[in-house]
């Protein structure tokens, strides 16, 4: 009698290869996905920028509440908003853990109008899981957008947005390629500080 049909042995190899390639393959899929996220991020930070430098150009200063903009994320009011939910009011010393359950963003507007180069937005990613941790930073007048890795995986996809090799977790890097221990330490660069009109 010859039966067709495969061991119970060789099902188990074919599940063990579908798993190993599986677990290479997913952190890949999650870094992709994580990509897409900051380049989403990435846009309403430019969109939000320009939009200051044209309630500059009305009322000669920057403004820091999102409700002012002519372009704002929707709900937005104040100087800072979840881009996914609601902030977790409990957890003020670090909004951007708690922001969203873990999906969005949390913009906060910074606005020094006695130094008008100093105005900016900032993105903290707001995942809670903690897989991926960086902060995003541009000045309003620069063209320039800075990731700061808040935790290894956040230095390695920084990395990977300023076209560099490595990145120390805490340290900041340019979409020009620079990297910096801060943001006022850019020189030369696309996200440096504006420089103040004479």
């Amino acid at each position: 009698m010859n039966n067709k049909g495969f061991t119970l042995i060789e099902l188990l190899v074919v599940v063990l290869i579908i798993g190993i390639l599986a677990a290479m393959a997913l952190p890949q899929y999650f870094k992709a996905v994580e990509r897409s996220r900051m380049s989403e991020a990435v846009t309403l930070m430019a969109n939000i920028a320009q939009s200051e430098q044209r309630k500059y150009l009305q009322i000669n200063k920057y403004i820091s509440n999102f409700r002012g903009l002519d372009v704002a994320p929707k709900g937005a009011t104040g100087p800072t908003h979840c881009t996914k939910g609601t902030m977790d009011a409990s957890n003020a010393y670090s909004p951007s853990e708690t922001c969203g359950g873990g999906n969005g963003f949390y913009l906060t507007l910074s606005v020094d109008n006695t130094n008008v180069n100093e105005g900016k937005i900032e993105a903290a990613r707001a995942n809670g899981d903690g897989q991926y941790k960086y902060t995003l930073h541009r000045y309003f007048g620069a063209t320039g957008v800075a990731c700061q890795a808040r935790n290894d995986n956040g230095a390695e996809l920084c990395a990977d947005f300023c076209g560099i090799d490595t990145l120390a977790n805490g340290q900041y890097c340019c979409t020009d390629g620079q990297t910096a221990a801060d943001m006022d330490s850019f020189t030369n660069s696309t996200c440096a500080k504006p420089a103040a009109n004479s």
